[in-house]
């Protein structure tokens, strides 16, 4: 009986064992679950709220405007980058950050930032960034992993770094092209690796460095048909000998299939780092590992002659680029110094509103560079109105107008004491108010440079 007895107590422990594992599984398959978007939750970011560390949220096809908050060590998977869209609205960043979260598969569109990361580490892969009224990417402080995207005609820069330090992540194997200022813009005291990219067709630079930023590792890129491939900061032997300067043959580039993989006669391919292609990395393909400490064992294969004639020879550019004879850059040359008055004749407005139209950005993004480079200027903007209308009316609109110009810098990283907004309504015209030319004369936003 004794015998029985402990047969039965073994039996009921094994039960009991048994029980608690198959808990413990469920508990870990619940704890790891995948939720649907619209499936069951109609939004992303109600989808994004009830997930947990290690779930994934995998959205369908389709277009969802809103502005979405990733969530730490969680997964947002898209169906298809093409046809599953995040529109921004114009409201704020279309995608803010998390650390441990990843985020592919999307177009991400239509914000005022395309992602932004405040100290947060996600990974953003396979995304198409396009047609952000600032920047596609914004990094402060630490940097995400960045590898894979199609970062396209963003008004004013593809990624902008504001003092960013990247000991494991990097920027690999992006595709950087059209936007409206920089491909990339490196800002405060920024220290990352940049590798594999192609920068191609970018307003200004394929990359700007501020003289702190100097110490961004760029190695294995192609720069192509930028207005200037990179700036002073940027330009050392290093990075005249590992990087290149060849048409990329995309194989579909631009809407409606936006296919930035390379055709097999590129020359970008096996030209990366450790012999990986420079551009799109085929899906599967293991990057190689970051290591800032080897920034001393730069490449050894300099721009060989070979590649020289390579680049020489005569390659179709590519349909959405500028004309092949823009490929070689103007000379390069520091921000315009503000020393005197300036008159943004290129920033406007919407009628009696601080809305800037779309052609005014690259004006503001010259004084912005002007800003960013030499760090001691102080500046007052200045609003001045036409003597149309009431006279309050006149004067708010103008401090309204100069305020929008102000908060334009500051939101991008210029230091608040640095910049004082005044309106002057149609107190001080440069020109007669008796005619339309005049008038339109008068309509005007200053930078004045202070003592």
């Amino acid at each position: 009986m004794k015998k029985t007895g402990m047969s039965t107590k073994k039996t009921k422990q094994l039960a009991v064992t048994g029980t608690l594992l198959i808990l413990s599984v469920a508990a870990s398959a619940w704890a790891q679950k995948k939720i649907t978007v619209p499936k069951d939750f109609s939004s992303i970011q109600a989808a994004l709220n009830v997930a947990e560390e290690g779930d994934t949220v995998f959205v369908r096809k389709g277009l969802y405007k809103e502005n979405i908050t990733l969530v730490d060590d969680v997964a947002l998977v898209g169906e298809d980058m093409l046809t599953t869209i995040i529109d921004g609205r114009r409201k704020g960043p279309v995608v803010a950050g998390a650390d441990g979260a990843s985020i592919t598969g999307f177009t991400i569109r239509n914000g005022k930032t395309g992602i932004l990361c405040k100290n947060t580490r996600p990974i953003i892969d396979r995304n198409l960034i396009i047609d952000n009224k600032g920047t596609g990417i914004h990094a402060l402080v630490t940097l995400p992993d960045i590898t894979n995207n199609i970062i396209y005609r963003n008004e004013w820069t593809g990624i902008f770094l504001e003092s960013v330090r990247g000991t494991r992540t990097s920027i690999s194997n992006n595709v950087i092209l059209e936007n409206g200022y920089n491909g990339i813009f490196g800002a405060g005291r920024t220290e990352v690796l940049v590798r594999n990219n192609i920068f191609s067709g970018n307003k200004q630079y394929g990359i700007f460095l501020v003289p702190d930023s100097r110490r961004v590792r760029i190695t294995n890129n192609n720069f192509y048909n930028n207005r200037v491939q990179y700036n002073s900061n940027a330009d050392n032997e290093t990075v005249r000998q590992s990087n290149i300067s060849v048409a990329p043959q995309f194989s579909s580039p631009g809407y409606p299939k936006f296919d930035y993989s390379l055709r097999p006669s590129s020359l970008c391919k096996g030209r990366g780092e450790d012999g990986a292609d420079i551009g799109i990395a085929a899906v599967g393909a293991k990057a190689a590992p970051v290591n800032m400490a080897s920034q001393q064992a730069e490449e050894e294969t300099a721009f060989s002659q070979s590649y020289q004639k390579s680049y020489n020879d005569p390659v179709p550019a590519p349909s959405y680029g500028p004309p092949q004879e823009q490929s070689v850059p103007e000379p390069e040359g520091k921000p315009m110094e503000i020393t005197e008055t300036v008159v943004l004749r290129g920033v406007n407005f919407r009628t009696e509103s601080d809305e800037f139209l779309d052609e005014s950005y690259e004006e503001l993004n010259k004084i912005y560079a002007s800003l960013m480079y030499y760090p001691n200027l102080r500046v007052e903007i200045a609003g001045h109105t036409d003597n149309q209308g009431k006279d309050d009316f006149n004067m708010s609109l103008s401090l309204r107008r100069a305020r929008a110009v102000m908060n334009y810098f500051v939101s991008h990283g210029i230091a608040q004491n640095r910049i004082r907004a005044r309106g002057y309504g149609k107190e001080r015209p440069i020109s007669s108010n008796e005619t339309a030319e005049g008038r339109a004369a008068n309509r005007r936003v200053e930078v004045i440079p202070l003592k």
